[in-house]
């Protein structure tokens, strides 16, 4: 389906898996997208972005309010045009406390995300189960090199072919990365310069890569892997609250300050935004 004219696909973590184990059989190089409530509002206001992503082969759900958005944007519309903003503003009520309190709800026609760190780990148990190497590329040198020990401790017959940080190659001295890649028999490569920078530099670079046979962006993953206390409890995520709690449970001013503003985005502008495109658009068809 499409969000925003975002391709959505709908994918279980169980079919993403399959897919996966599949595109490492293939033989082209697909990349991969994690849309989450922030991509699809930078593709409102952004159309290189909204083409970079689109042209991912997979763009897979990463969060709670892309399956908000998709349930309550295919609820359907039985008033005239006359009433559609109070029917849609009510529907966006309700279907916004069913994800406490009815969290099933929004389970179609997206029945489940696969949120950051999990589709991450999806991601090395179906390279390890088939014995394909990593490359890791982004993070800190200290964040990188901290997760690295743990992925080797959590997947011990996973191969990692390589790694780079996220801020040598930017250096007057740069690093060569496509070559650095090249060097390595890694099928799979991890991007995690944050977005939309990952998902241009991919986009960019998927055809130079030659080994390469999936490319995901992956975001703060490796930072939230080497900081585990960065995670929000798993009762915060059932109920659709890690936003929230990455927001003021961290250490850093300067982190607060980006988080709210990510938070304010992501939530309640993001709310704003949808209501307006139903409204203007109408009920979303599967």
């Amino acid at each position: 389906m499409k969000i925003f004219n975002v391709r959505i696909d709908r994918y279980t973590k169980t079919q993403f898996q399959a897919v996966l184990a599949e595109c490492l059989e293939g033989s082209e190089a697909v990349k991969v997208s994690k849309i989450n409530t922030e991509f699809l509002q930078r593709a409102l206001r952004d159309k290189h972005f909204l083409k970079v992503i689109n042209s991912s082969n997979f763009n897979v759900v990463d969060g709670r309010g892309v399956l908000w958005a998709a349930r309550y944007l295919t609820l359907p519309l039985h008033g005239g045009h006359l009433f559609r903003s109070l029917e849609c503003i009510g529907q966006m009520v309700y279907s916004g406390i069913s994800i406490v309190f009815n969290p099933k709800f929004i389970t179609y026609p997206i029945s489940e995300a696969i949120p950051g760190v999990e589709a991450f780990k999806l991601v090395m148990q179906t390279a390890s189960d088939k014995n394909k190497s990593v490359f890791l590329f982004g993070a800190s040198e200290e964040s990188l090199k901290l997760a690295i020990k743990k992925i080797k401790r959590e997947f011990p017959s996973l191969r990692i072919a390589g790694f780079l940080n996220g801020y040598d190659h930017n250096k007057d001295t740069k690093i060569d990365v496509v070559a650095e890649v090249n060097k390595t028999d890694a099928k799979i490569l991890i991007v995690a310069l944050g977005s939309p920078k990952q998902e241009y530099w991919i986009s960019d670079n998927i055809e130079k890569l030659k080994n390469i046979k999936i490319a995901i962006g992956e975001g703060g993953t490796l930072d939230r892997i080497a900081n585990p206390s960065q995670k929000s409890p798993r009762i915060v995520n059932q109920i659709g609250l890690e936003w929230l709690w990455r927001l003021f449970f961290n250490k850093s001013k300067t982190e607060t300050r980006n988080r709210f503003q990510r938070s304010w985005n992501a939530v309640p502008s993001f709310i704003y935004q949808t209501v307006k495109w139903k409204i203007k658009n109408g009920q979303t068809k599967v």
